[in-house]
């Protein structure tokens, strides 16, 4: 007679009915329990494993409810015919091949960022704020006054698109700062910067239309539009826009040169955008950190509004796990955005929400951004002097004038890949400026100077003297 032993772990956290069900349930589904094999009645087993019947019983009719055994009053349960699937997982079945992903999925899966082949650096990674400046108990202060406050309407599903509470408190503060002209209604709460253009793309533009990036751009916004199946083309004269759905810019502070556009070139893009019906995607990712004068206001202050579409983070001026990004819509689009974003699933956490909207209304925010701005400022000034004093005019450099990031600019002849590569080995999450390029690239670094204190200054240094030695440009030590 066919016998399956069970055995039992009494000293994990599993309950001894799952246990037996979870050792029979795979025996059966793997085909080492033939059908019609009767299992040991509920006595028998119990005797043999130390149980209680109740607990066999339990794992007995666990097992009957997913159709895997029969039971009847006064025998022993019997193992049902199950059908013959293709690729189930019977014992020694060779693993059937998972169906290939659709041209969507490969070009969602399509990697536009820089990946180092010897792995990430963390060090000065360009755009990552200073985690060791982080607010961590003001903060801490923030989620637990929104833990307390958050109920009712909160917690469901009937503000999928954002908190009250943060639309208000963000609509003035960026009418304040920014200069955007919106009601709390037009600001939709997103979880990352990457969700919103996502969703904006898919619902402003059809597939095979062209979207149009900066040159130099950021690979988050290329990934979007290549991912929509747009053809994504350089923007090179605002003056001279070619035919296209969508237009990203980071008009405050261009990422990652992180030149500022000024107002004749705003108003005329502004111009040519309406001229050619395209929705202006205006990526305002770290404006808080201007080192000096105030920000020229946003573009979507600037416009009709009925063509520039607004986007802000958290994770510049706070972290980015926070999670939290908002962008502002015209108002015509308000009611269609909110149905696409909640079946996107693009939904905001309401705990952050809450506490971010907190975080502003305190005072602390504001404290928070004029501490790193200084913070940032001198960390930037610094490691841009050294490197000034390093290299000579072997490496470009100028002073930034605001922002976590700044450029180092290479010779033509310098393989930037392979500087960003030799970085990345030594820790430093530098990237290549060439992959940032559509057309001909310009050779240079995209570096991160949040966190950059004098000992990794230093170290960073040291390691681009090696990495350009390595690289064959000709520098001297």
């Amino acid at each position: 007679m066919f016998e399956y032993v069970v055995t039992i772990n009494r000293e994990v956290s599993t309950p001894l009915s799952s246990q037996i069900y979870q050792q029979y349930r795979d025996a059966i589904l793997k085909r080492r329990i033939p059908e019609g094999e009767r299992l040991p009645s509920s006595r028998q087993l119990a005797v043999s494993l130390s149980v209680s019947r109740n607990t066999v019983n339990t794992a007995y009719d666990l097992l009957r409810s997913e159709g895997l055994v029969d039971v009847r009053s006064g025998a022993r349960p019997e193992v049902v015919r199950l059908p013959e699937v293709e690729g189930a997982a019977s014992e020694g079945a060779e693993r059937a091949a998972a169906p290939p992903l659709s041209s969507r999925g490969k070009r969602f899966a399509l990697n536009h960022r820089y990946s180092s082949p010897s792995g990430r650096g963390v060090a000065m990674q360009p755009g990552e704020p200073s985690r060791a400046l982080f607010p961590k108990e003001q903060w801490a202060r923030s989620l637990r006054r929104a833990a307390r406050l958050l109920n009712g309407d909160a917690l469901g599903y009937e503000h999928t698109s954002g908190l009250p509470e943060l639309q208000r408190v963000l609509a003035q503060y960026l009418a304040q700062e920014r200069g955007v002209v919106c009601s709390p209604e037009q600001v939709l709460a997103f979880p990352t910067t990457q969700s919103a253009l996502l969703l904006m793309t898919q619902c402003f533009s059809e597939e095979g239309d062209v979207a149009l990036l900066e040159e130099p751009g950021y690979l988050g916004a290329r990934s979007a539009f290549v991912s929509a199946g747009l053809r994504v083309n350089a923007l090179t004269e605002i003056d001279e826009v070619d035919q296209a759905s969508l237009i990203y810019v980071t008009p405050s502070h261009q990422y990652p040169t992180g030149k500022r556009m000024e107002m004749g070139e705003r108003l005329m893009l502004l111009k040519q955008a309406h001229a050619k019906g395209a929705m202006i995607l205006e990526d305002d990712y770290d404006s808080e950190f201007l080192f000096e004068g105030r920000p020229i206001a946003a573009l979507q202050g600037l416009s009709d509004r009925h063509s520039v579409i607004y986007i802000g983070t958290s994770a510049k001026s706070l972290m980015p796990g926070i999670r939290l990004a908002y962008v502002v819509v015209p108002e015509e689009h308000v009611d269609g955005l909110r149905q696409a974003q909640r079946a996107s699933g693009a939904l905001a956490n309401v705990h952050v929400q809450m506490a971010f909207a907190d975080f502003i209304e305190s005072g602390h925010f504001r404290a928070h951004l004029n501490k790193i701005r200084s913070a940032y400022h001198e960390n930037g000034a610094a490691l841009c002097q050294l490197i000034g004093e390093r290299f000579g005019n072997q490496v470009g450099v100028s002073m930034p004038t605001g922002g976590l990031q700044t450029c180092l600019y290479l010779p033509e002849t310098c393989d930037d890949v392979a500087v960003a590569d030799h970085l990345n080995r030594r820790g430093f999450g530098a990237n290549p400026l060439s992959v940032f390029y559509l057309g001909r690239p310009q050779r240079g670094l995209v570096v991160g100077f949040a966190e950059a204190n004098e000992k990794l200054r230093n170290g960073f240094v040291q390691a681009l003297d090696q990495a350009l030695e390595i690289a064959g440009d000709g520098a001297q030590t």
